[in-house]
């Protein structure tokens, strides 16, 4: 042989005509190992998924691509035991149950969110109706403190409890808002650093500055996407009981939170 020639591996044609739409025209010969921005590292994505997603997308000029790869991602979806309820006795039991359970020296990490109804009046917020505290991916609490009579001391107690890590995203202002809503103590978690914001967590391991909201986080982080229906996100989630369909929005965005922040820790460990 003359010597060494290097030879560039087409595009398929679908995944041509995501990169021209992401790269412009003169892209199309692009080097395959030039294209890893297409796809994300994680999560069950594969080229058919995709590929079906770009020829589809090709009758609408309107899909941006970032929208193309996004729409190919498995949704992240809670199938654990839900555990939901709304009266206060109910829950006092709960959460005196999980505290027995928290182990001695050992960290508890649970994911946690909040829902409360969306009012459009200025200066105007409902109260929180609903906690979600996901202690792993086969069990999620629900607590409809909404419903209740008063705020139930033992779930104040858990969130306080120092064996436990409260982990969402913007979870510093849920908490604050907490504390306006039921008197909840929750500054003393907060000075412990017992609460992670994974949107900081993501930003510092990542190292971005990007501002995700959390199916962001879920879509970069995890390669998976959340359901974030207009319809149950804006809906009343001060009616009791809650619809399946609020109780699984609820259990799965409390899911995405600890996934991530474990995810997060996993590639920091890997970093150092």
């Amino acid at each position: 042989m003359s010597g060494n020639v290097t030879q560039k591996r087409c595009l398929p044609k679908w995944m041509e005509t995501l990169y021209q739409q992401k790269n412009g025209p003169e892209s199309s010969n692009t080097d395959l190992s030039k294209s890893k921005t297409l796809f994300c590292a994680d999560g069950d994505i594969n080229a058919g998924n995709i590929k079906s997603a770009v020829l589809s997308s090709q009758q609408s000029s309107s899909k941006h691509p970032v929208d193309i790869v996004s729409l190919s991602m498995p949704l992240l979806r809670f199938c654990g035991s839900l555990v939901y309820t709304a009266y206060l006795t109910d829950c006092a039991c709960l959460c005196q149950d999980i505290v027995s359970g928290l182990g001695l020296c050992e960290k508890a990490v649970i994911g946690f969110d909040m829902e409360w109804p969306v009012t459009y009046q200025k200066n105007s917020e409902d109260k929180t109706a609903l906690i979600q505290m996901c202690l792993s991916d086969k069990t999620c609490y629900l607590f409809h403190v909404g419903a209740m009579s008063s705020f139930p001391k033992p779930l104040e107690n858990l969130i306080l409890d120092q064996r436990v890590i409260l982990v969402g995203l913007n979870i510093a202002s849920d908490l604050w808002k907490l504390a306006r809503d039921f008197d909840v103590r929750v500054k003393i978690s907060l000075d412990r650093g017992s609460v992670v914001d994974v949107g900081t967590l993501a930003r510092q391991i990542l190292k971005t500055s990007e501002r995700w909201d959390l199916d962001g986080l879920c879509r970069n982080v995890l390669g998976h996407r959340l359901d974030k229906d207009h319809k149950i996100r804006c809906g009343n989630w001060s009616d009791v009981p809650l619809s399946e369909e609020q109780k699984l929005y609820a259990a799965n965005d409390a899911l995405a939170s600890l996934l991530i922040y474990k995810k997060l820790q996993e590639i920091g460990l890997k970093q150092n």
